[in-house]
């Protein structure tokens, strides 16, 4: 494998491992030897039978496997690949970095139907309009339809036949669909953007935005702590960049505790600048064109007029600031979507209300709330930081309601 074994925790999957359920890492295995034949994949058969055997003895058809980065790295070292292992195995990486298979409930598509989809020439039934707040793309080909742990395969249905097999679950389809794209970047554009009815969304930064915990400060070079940003943070925050969607970072990481510890970087003075590397390296690994004195430019444009970011630590401010001697700051991240808020409406003119905000943090009573004052949060694993499965499962709540808010909007 030589070098490229040091990256592959860089270039697949969510945070350098994949969830499947085992009908979904065969389907992977199939795709994979379609497109590498001479492939021989005794490494993961191996590893589908001691998956089948733990799905069978749960009884759960629907139980999940893990497969973690290290696990992939050594299947496809001991793959046999002739003596094209230095060429295949990057290969291998690249194309598992942008094809997935996964199922999900159409909760966001009611109506689904063979309209929604177009079929090729060997039968395929391909995504051709995908209803509004889906998770379904034009990237994706529907696999099979699901029902009562039963996998339907719909490769060569007819029209009529696909209509029976999507109307099972009601108005709500269980599928598995193959997402293929071109690069990376392509697989997060894919993921859905937020509705028109959320103004904001935000994220905590340790053990969020952020893998590891700094403790709210730190003498560290900002540069290479900005390495642990998560994949999903950047390239969304990248994405949402381009759209000009408001986006901020609220933390109990602060100024006035790092100065108390004789640290050099805390709250404002360290978010700013994390998010700033993050970034600037992510545009110029994804633009190699880019001059590194455009891509400083543009970073720190973004940082300094277009990112909001409020940093205090309650328990601090409370004992130590006369700002809160009256007034405590709530130990929970409601003080700083408040000023957010504030900022906002100084700078547009509009108001930011709690319900069209959206929060990830790794705290529990954050999360919970800014649930109970209107604010869509999304408690994030502090195992492994802000994921693509936290933002699938933000935008999941953001579509429901605003669609819900349309429909009861025509019913009037």
């Amino acid at each position: 494998m030589g070098v490229y074994t040091s990256r592959i925790v860089e270039e697949i999957g969510e945070n350098g491992s994949q969830v499947y359920g085992y009908r979904d890492l065969e389907i992977t295995a199939e795709l994979l030897l379609k497109k590498f034949p001479d492939l021989k994949l005794e490494p993961f058969k191996k590893y589908f039978a001691e998956a089948k055997s733990l799905i069978e003895q749960e009884k759960a058809r629907s139980s999940k496997v893990s497969l973690q980065a290290v696990k992939l790295k050594d299947m496809i070292g001991n793959c046999d690949c002739g003596s094209k292992l230095e060429t295949a195995a990057p290969e291998i990486i690249s194309w598992l970095a942008t094809n997935k298979v996964f199922e999900f409930y159409c909760t966001l598509a009611p109506g689904l139907d063979q309209k929604n989809f177009s079929q090729d020439g060997d039968g395929n039934w391909k995504v051709a309009d995908a209803p509004q707040g889906s998770r379904l793309t034009k990237f994706d080909t529907l696999i099979d339809v699901l029902d009562k742990g039963k996998d339907h395969p719909v490769t060569g249905k007819t029209g009529e036949q696909l209509s029976a097999l999507l109307k099972m679950r009601s108005n709500y389809p269980h599928v598995r669909i193959h997402r293929q794209t071109h690069s990376k970047k392509q697989m997060y554009e894919a993921l859905r953007l937020p509705p028109p009815s959320i103004k904001m969304t935000l994220w905590d930064m340790d053990l969020c935005l952020l893998k590891i915990h700094t403790g709210g400060f730190t003498n560290s070079k900002i540069q290479v702590l900005s390495k642990q940003v998560t994949e999903a943070y950047v390239y969304l925050m990248d994405i949402m960049t381009e759209k000009s969607l408001t986006v901020g970072v609220v933390t109990f990481s602060d100024k006035q505790v790092a100065a108390r510890s004789d640290s050099n970087y805390g709250g404002e003075e360290l978010v700013r600048p994390l998010v700033f590397h993050a970034l600037r390296r992510h545009w110029m690994q994804q633009d190699r064109s880019l001059k590194l004195e455009d891509a400083i430019r543009k970073a720190r444009t973004f940082v300094e007029t277009n990112l909001y970011v409020k940093a205090a630590y309650p328990e601090f401010r409370n004992k130590f600031d006369p700002e809160f001697k009256d007034n405590p700051m709530p130990s929970s991240k409601e003080w700083h979507i408040g000023k957010v808020a504030e900022e906002y409406k100084s700078k547009t003119g509009s108001s930011l209300l709690n319900p069209q905000v959206i929060l990830f943090d790794d705290g529990e009573r954050n999360i919970s709330e800014a649930n109970k004052s209107g604010v869509i949060g999304i408690q994030v694993d502090e195992d492994v930081g802000f994921s693509v499965k936290d933002w699938e499962e933000a935008m999941d709540l953001a579509w429901s309601q605003y669609l819900e808010s349309l429909r009861k909007g025509a019913s009037k």
